[in-house]
């Protein structure tokens, strides 16, 4: 909305804080030393509910029924708004009062007290002060909220009607004390528009509202809330306006959250809050029902319902706080958590009280509350602190830990979709940034690694590539950018850099609450994406030197391939052609013998080279290899192998061969150096899944030996070094279980991407 700038804004911001402010300040002196009657009564009914000055007989007492109070007739009292409890009369003076005690009437004199503070605690303890939180509301709107628009305008307009309806309805109304009564009446009927209309922009408009409709509306709240003040209506008729207000404004809020799902998620902390707020009246209740408790209880109770007014700012205008926004979630958090103290310890303090009686039992009970409220926050403030900024702000990462903890999480991001999952689910969410593209730089290209909030079409192209550099680390104000301009949607852009060379950009835009990125904000941002920097050239690096090795294997594996044909093309055929040539000379007896076992040889070695029966399927190459396996070793081996598949299935050609080759050198480590007497090869093989294991019987490892792929070299074990490297060419989980003389089980599992 665009901001305006008249004469109402300028009223709303100069005259009505302070006019506000001094109802509330004179409407608190008469209810604390306008208001000494000596009891209360309950208006409606004439009831008396308390007796504070006790008085010589004939005298009030509780559950007395009021008729009359000198010439006032409670009637007659209830129908006119402006008519005094006790007109004429001041403290002192003897006022004759009509009560009807048991059945009958009963005249009394009683003598206007003066100033009681029993009197004075008992009217302490109700909901005035809260109506000061509703003011205090309305001036951070004024004070803090940008712009001022529409929205301004309602919400401080909605704290300060609903602070001076607070202020008059809290128990001077009933007593028509200064007008309190009119003034309680009139603010209702104000509210009922700027309730609706509130309600209907908060927290993002339902639609466009026709102009006529709401002069019309506003129009005839006037009307009533004029001839309310001018007692031309009756005197209940004020509950309607209440009704239509808070009731219209709950019904609206539903309709938002019912319309604009995008929002709910907000209103889970005034939920919260409001729960917190009406719990320590329920506990009051519950344990004043149980046990005696102090009068204090009860204001405790109400002092939770001070939060709600800031709540509702807060939400309503959390986008708009700036830099507060983080001040005022820890205000939030220590607020509810202090609440919730209140609502465990204060039954328990209450109950103590009761209970206990001895010399110095007061100094017992606050050094027992003081050492449980130190112990409550050094234990248990920081789990709530957690709770409350992850599952109700929104919040994943406190900003005071976020360097600490992403330095720990990019250290174990050994791949790029890694990374870029700990930016998207907690550092950008940590500092409620919403809009954010994740480039890398590559010899004058730019690749897009990641984005969130944004589409193609808004990312820069390769032409764009000097303006990023030349506007790197400066803040683009939302308020200096027009639509027209490139790319207006970012607000700070962060080269990042290895050294003086540059791999990357992260471009930062929308951002909670008002795109502001601050100075002091700055350096944390750049130090985060320097190590963004590091994290990703290693991740590069890593993924140059797999994708080399992976050449190297595919290379290695054709020239197996390709000595496998020499071998078997030219080597055993030209040695099959020496025997049965018509002139081969006269060889010695034992040559057949010499040429049989060679040429058997040969072919094991072609047969290891490129095994024939892969070209059949995974299932008949390992059978065969564990036959073939079990020849060699006919005599001090068992070898088993129980291969089970739901149907010929074909995976690609790197598949099948690393997992054949993790086979064979699983079983040619159980032979070399394990020992081992029986070897098992089980695997289950189904269309997007196989799952292959090893099981020996030999030696073991040694169990000081880490399986990490460093560690394995450094103590020479080359053949589990390849096979983890061939693991994680094909994607392909392999666990390596071993206890010393209670064997080995090499676990290797492959799933299809399409599975995943």
């Amino acid at each position: 909305m665009k901001t305006r700038n008249n004469s109402l804004w300028l009223t709303i911001e100069q005259i009505v804080p302070w006019l506000v402010l001094a109802i509330l300040l004179t409407y608190s002196y008469a209810k604390f030393f306008r208001h000494s009657y000596g009891f209360r009564v309950e208006v409606p009914t004439g009831l008396v509910m308390a007796v504070f000055e006790p008085q010589s007989e004939p005298t009030l007492k509780e559950n007395d029924r009021i008729i009359q109070v000198g010439s006032v007739l409670l009637k007659d009292f209830r129908s006119d708004l402006g008519m005094p409890f006790f007109e004429g009369y001041k403290p002192g003076d003897n006022v004759p009062i009509k009560i009807e005690r048991g059945g009958q009437t009963i005249n009394i004199s009683w003598k206007y007290p003066n100033f009681s503070r029993a009197e004075f605690f008992d009217q302490l303890n109700s909901e005035w002060f809260i109506a000061y939180f509703f003011w205090l509301a309305g001036v951070l709107t004024i004070l803090l909220v940008r712009p001022k628009d529409e929205s301004w305008l309602l919400m401080s307009l909605f704290n300060f009607l609903t602070a001076t309806w607070v202020i008059s309805g809290s128990g001077l109304s009933a007593y028509h004390i200064w007008y309190s009564a009119v003034v309680l009446r009139v603010a209702l009927w104000l509210c009922v528009p700027v309730y609706l209309h509130l309600h209907w922009v908060f927290p993002r408009p339902l639609g466009k509202l026709p102009p006529l409709l709401v002069w019309i509306v506003y129009g005839v709240a006037v009307c009533f809330a004029a001839a309310q003040g001018l007692r031309l209506l009756p005197g209940g008729l004020y509950s309607l306006a209440f009704l239509i207000a808070v009731g219209g404004s709950l019904i609206l809020l539903l309709i938002h959250m019912w319309r604009q799902p995008s929002i709910r998620r907000d209103f889970r902390l005034p939920l919260i809050v409001l729960m917190l707020a009406v719990a320590p009246g329920l506990v009051w209740v519950i344990v004043g029902n149980i046990i005696a408790v102090p009068f204090w209880y009860g204001s405790v109770g109400l002092l939770s319902l001070s939060l709600l007014p800031l709540t509702y700012l807060y939400i309503a205008f959390r986008r708009r706080l700036g830099t507060l926004e983080m001040r005022v979630n820890r205000f939030f958090t220590i607020y509810l958590f202090v609440i919730l103290l209140g609502i465990i310890f204060l039954p328990f303090i209450a109950f103590l009280n009761q209970a206990v009686e001895f010399p110095g039992e007061a100094l017992t009970i606050s050094g027992i509350s003081a050492l449980l409220t130190a112990v409550a926050f050094i234990w248990g403030y920081s789990p709530f602190e957690r709770l409350i900024d992850h599952r109700i702000l929104g919040i994943p990462l406190t900003s005071k830990r976020l360097l600490e903890t992403y330095s720990a999480h990019i250290t174990t991001s050994l791949s790029l979709p890694d990374l870029i999952r700990v930016l998207q689910e907690e550092v950008f969410p940590s500092l409620l940034i919403r809009q954010f593209a994740f480039l890398q730089y590559d010899q004058g290209s730019l690749n897009v690694l990641s984005t969130f909030g944004l589409g193609e079409e808004s990312l820069p192209k390769k032409q764009d590539l000097p303006d990023l550099i030349a506007q790197s680390s400066l803040y683009r104000s939302p308020d200096l950018l027009t639509g027209d301009q490139s790319y207006s949607w970012i607000r700070l852009i962060l080269p990042l850099k290895l050294g003086d060379q540059l791999i990357g950009f992260w471009l930062l835009g929308r951002r909670d609450p008002d795109d502001l990125y601050s100075q002091q904000e700055r350096p944390i941002l750049s130090s985060l994406a320097n190590l963004t920097a590091i994290a990703l050239s290693n991740i590069l690096q890593t993924q140059r030197l797999k994708s080399m090795y992976e050449t190297n294997i595919k290379r290695y594996e054709q020239e197996k391939l390709r000595v496998a044909h020499d071998l078997h093309d030219s080597i055993l055929n030209e040695m099959a052609a020496l025997l049965i040539g018509g002139d081969a000379p006269v060889l010695p007896a034992n040559f057949q013998q010499a040429y049989d076992a060679l040429t058997e040889r040969l072919r094991e070695i072609v047969n290891d080279l490129r095994p024939p029966m892969l070209g059949f399927g995974l299932k008949l190459a390992l059978e065969d290899f564990a036959e073939n396996l079990m020849e060699r070793k006919p005599d001090s081996v068992e070898i088993v192998a129980d291969i089970q598949a739901d149907g010929e299935w074909r995976y690609p050609d790197a598949v099948e061969n690393n997992l054949y080759r993790i086979v064979q050198e699983a079983c040619e480590n159980s032979l070399r150096y394990a020992h081992a007497k029986r070897i098992m090869i089980l695997g289950r093989l189904s269309e997007k899944e196989i799952n292959i294991r090893v099981d020996d019987d030999g030696i073991g490892l040694n169990p000081e030996i880490s399986l990490k792929p460093n560690d394995l070299l450094s103590n020479k074990h080359f053949g589990l070094v390849g096979m983890l490297e061939r693991a994680s060419l094909i994607g392909t989980e392999i666990s390596i279980n071993s206890k010393p003389n209670e064997g080995t089980q090499i676990q290797s599992i492959w799933k299809s991407k399409e599975s995943i």
